[in-house]
């Protein structure tokens, strides 16, 4: 009998052992760890690349604030994850006039002969996993006149690390645009404002991460380093008179704006 106790006393032993290590890797173990950051925990936010208080149009696969004046949208606003940033249908290269714009969008005669591109605010590229996100992405609501050295340029090149950004960081918030003004220069039959400067404002909101970066380019061909066009996206909103991500909380929004960094 003292054997048969024993036994029993060891297997019971094992058994609560096994619980232990079961509960050690499936529930304690398994639990997030905090990331070393001074924000924790993000929710998120429907429509957060979507400047508050203004009248805007959307398609399927972004929102834009469109400016008959200028013949432009003054932002184009969309998310890009690392999912929808992967290659799968080819750009057409066919424009569009844009059909729920009711004052009418520019046209491919304001364009011709003119020397400017037809320079996409967002990128054919961020758009071209979907057969329907490409065909709008060249609506004229999305296009603006750019220099070809500036569009196939360092546009280019802040457009390749958005993408870059996208894969590395999973979501990213994009709004993007030229800057208009009284008085500038014109294409067209339409009046399509030429601009001096176009800006993207990009945050990362997701996980344990929020951060956000801007860029203010001057419309020239430049060899420079687009770091060298970094700006805090305050200063971005205070250019467009349009407050940016404004759904964040107020503590978040301040100190992301004022930041002209992107990391871990």
């Amino acid at each position: 009998m003292k054997r048969n106790k024993g036994f029993w006393i060891t297997i019971i032993i094992l058994i609560v052992i096994g619980i232990g290590i079961y509960l050690y890797f499936n529930y304690i173990q398994a639990q997030p760890i905090p990331a070393n950051n001074t924000y924790t925990s993000y929710k998120p936010i429907p429509e957060l690349e979507i400047p508050c208080g203004t009248q805007y149009i959307k398609h399927s696969h972004y929102a834009f604030e469109y400016k008959e004046e200028h013949e432009q949208s003054i932002w184009v606003a969309y998310m890009l994850t690392s999912k929808k940033n992967a290659q799968t249908y080819k750009r057409s290269n066919s424009f569009y006039p844009d059909p729920l714009v009711s004052t009418e969008t520019a046209t491919n005669k304001d364009y011709s002969k003119s020397g400017y591109d037809k320079g996409h605010l967002a990128p054919a590229a961020d758009m071209n996993w979907s057969e329907q996100a490409i065909k709008e992405s060249f609506y004229f609501s999305n296009i603006s006149p750019q220099l070809p050295a500036f569009n196939r340029g360092i546009w280019k090149t802040l457009e390749e690390q958005v993408r870059t950004w996208a894969q590395k960081f999973d979501t990213l918030y994009i709004v993007t645009g030229p800057i208009v003004e009284p008085g500038l220069p014109t294409i067209g039959e339409n009046k399509v404002s030429i601009p001096n400067y176009f800006y993207k404002a990009i945050l990362v909101y997701s996980y344990s991460r929020a951060f956000g970066i801007g860029f203010i380019l001057p419309h020239a061909a430049s060899n420079n380093s687009i770091y060298s066009f970094v700006v805090p996206i305050d200063s971005i909103e205070s250019k467009i008179h349009r407050d940016l991500f404004c759904k964040l909380p107020d503590t978040i929004e301040e100190k992301i704006e004022s930041s002209t960094t992107i990391s871990d």
